[in-house]
């Protein structure tokens, strides 16, 4: 059997970059938009997010690069967080977790305080908690991932003060990879 391209080098494959396990890590904001939450009726943010810090620095755009390179455009950044942004009348959960999360970038970038402008969120740092989850795939079988459930305070990652979240189980209702809160790994432009 002959080659069937030029260039054929036996070598050893480098493998696949992982996505890092549930623990918390400290990040960077890389991009951020705003759209229409999955309800139609809020608006969410979307933030982009890349882990600065320890031994998966730089991990979700490795992850990225290493998927675009081998399928192309289809592929989907995993370090996306959406925040839906709370409306009067909205359940106080809601109110909660969106200034929690607020919060804990204030707490993150001395001398930062969110004024509602999503684009001066671009370059802050923030602890992220990465749980496990699964998710029902097209191919009717179950699969194991990993996700951004919430933010933390850079501080209380580096100290390890970070409670780990319960794992997310997949939906009922059939093959969706978006959480029940709204956060869910999406296609998206890079840089955004």
């Amino acid at each position: 059997m002959k080659p069937t391209y030029d260039g054929f080098e036996a070598k050893k494959n480098s493998g696949f970059a992982t996505l890092p396990p549930a623990g918390a890590y400290v990040a960077e904001i890389m991009g951020v938009r705003t759209e229409k939450a999955y309800d139609n009726i809020h608006d969410q943010l979307v933030l982009m997010l890349d882990i600065v810090e320890g031994e998966y620095a730089g991990r979700y755009m490795e992850i990225f690069n290493d998927q675009k390179s081998r399928f192309g455009d289809s592929v989907k950044f995993k370090g996306v967080f959406k925040m839906v942004t709370p409306i009067e009348g909205d359940e106080a959960w809601r109110k909660s977790q969106f200034e929690g999360n607020l919060w804990c970038v204030e707490q993150s970038n001395p001398g930062y305080h969110w004024d509602w402008d999503e684009n001066k969120l671009k370059g802050k740092k923030v602890g992220i908690s990465v749980r496990e989850s699964s998710y029902n795939g097209n191919d009717g079988k179950r699969h194991d991932t990993t996700e951004i459930g919430r933010f933390e305070t850079v501080q209380d990652v580096r100290d390890g003060k970070v409670k780990l979240m319960k794992p997310r189980a997949p939906k009922d209702n059939g093959n969706s990879e978006e959480s029940d809160n709204g956060y869910t790994n999406v296609k998206v432009e890079v840089p955004f």
